[in-house]
């Protein structure tokens, strides 16, 4: 990114190689969407090139990088309100690279309800989860994309992956009745 800044913007498709799945998985997770998630990487690298003269090399380019992905997300669910949640069929697949991912039914039902439980959770708790789970940043780097300390991150994460724990429960025990 440093190079990027100094306006060699060819190493940006190296940079698009490199971060754009990590990008697309974060906002699938957020948006259960395939072709907003697409378009939503597509405005983060157009942003990067655009703000590249904010990036600092004391700050990581992965926070960096996801604090412009949020405030794009932002942006664009200010635009486009969505007027009903998602149900368990409006999720699409996401090809992992395994074979047979959603073989079994069994796999199938609890995948859906995940997902459910982490659509239902609130916004700020569900992007926690995903930076820190699903993303594999540190809760350093989540505590400066979100602008908290690190204990801050620790505590919320855990609440809402017990609050996410509660829902799936609930979930579950709705579709055995």
């Amino acid at each position: 990114m440093v190079a990027v800044a100094r306006g060699n913007l060819a190493s940006m498709s190296e940079l698009y190689q490199r971060r754009h799945r990590n990008l697309f998985r974060f906002f699938f997770r957020l948006t259960g969407k395939q072709a907003a998630s697409e378009d939503l990487v597509h405005e983060v690298f157009l942003r990067m090139i655009r703000y590249r003269h904010t990036y600092q090399t004391g700050d990581g380019f992965e926070p960096w990088m996801y604090r412009i992905a949020r405030n794009a997300f932002a942006d664009q669910v200010k635009k486009h309100r969505l007027e009903t949640q998602s149900d368990d069929h409006e999720f699409e697949s996401i090809d992992s690279g395994r074979p047979t991912a959603f073989d079994n039914l069994l796999k199938q039902q609890e995948l859906a309800l995940l997902h459910r439980a982490l659509r239902e959770l609130p916004e700020d708790k569900r992007e926690l989860i995903i930076l820190s789970r699903f993303q594999g940043l540190t809760y350093e780097q989540i505590g400066q994309i979100v602008g908290c300390e690190t204990g801050t991150v620790k505590v919320r994460v855990f609440r809402a992956m017990k609050e996410m724990g509660g829902i799936y429960r609930d979930l579950a025990k709705e579709r055995a009745s």
